[in-house]
């Protein structure tokens, strides 16, 4: 991780703390909140305890989110990649924040009715700020991971249902 940041904003975009939080979950197969060691910019952090809570608790949110949504949508065993997809391009898109997704989290941070709790609990709050982050072509690649991964299922299943036919 970065030594140095400008604010305590660009640690919620910080490349290497995103990606081991993405990694730590998928690691486990669910939402455990990892990710969230600030390294030595913690002081920094703490002089603004506000900021920091704000932040962890929009990141988990997010990750919860997308998860909530895509099981939603019943894709069956398709739901794990989809959601593992999905994740890692709000990843990208934290990494490297469109001015509109920047300028969407920094409002968002500014809502106090928003935090009090583990997670945000206006999921429509969380799907517009997912909506925003994430475009019809990261979609596209969301439904082509998921259906690959299906494919292959099917595909193994065939196969194994051949071989007992021998």
């Amino acid at each position: 991780m970065s030594e140095q940041f400008a604010s305590p904003m660009d640690l919620l975009f910080d490349e290497e703390s995103l990606l081991l939080g993405i990694e730590a979950e998928d690691a486990v197969g669910g939402n455990i909140g990892a990710g969230l060691d600030w390294g030595s910019a913690i002081g920094q952090l703490m002089l603004n305890p506000g900021l920091f809570s704000r932040l962890t608790t929009l990141r988990v949110s997010l990750n919860r989110e997308v998860r909530l949504l895509l099981n939603d949508w019943n894709l069956g065993t398709a739901t794990s990649v989809a959601t593992s997809t999905a994740r890692e391009r709000l990843l990208q898109k934290l990494r490297m924040p469109t001015p509109q997704v920047r300028e969407r989290i920094e409002a968002i941070l500014q809502r106090d009715e928003l935090y009090g709790e583990e997670f945000i609990s206006n999921r429509q709050v969380l799907r517009e700020l997912i909506l925003v982050m994430l475009t019809q072509e990261d979609w596209e690649t969301i439904a082509a991971v998921a259906a690959d991964s299906l494919k292959v299922q099917i595909m193994h299943q065939a196969s194994a249902l051949e071989n007992l036919g021998e």
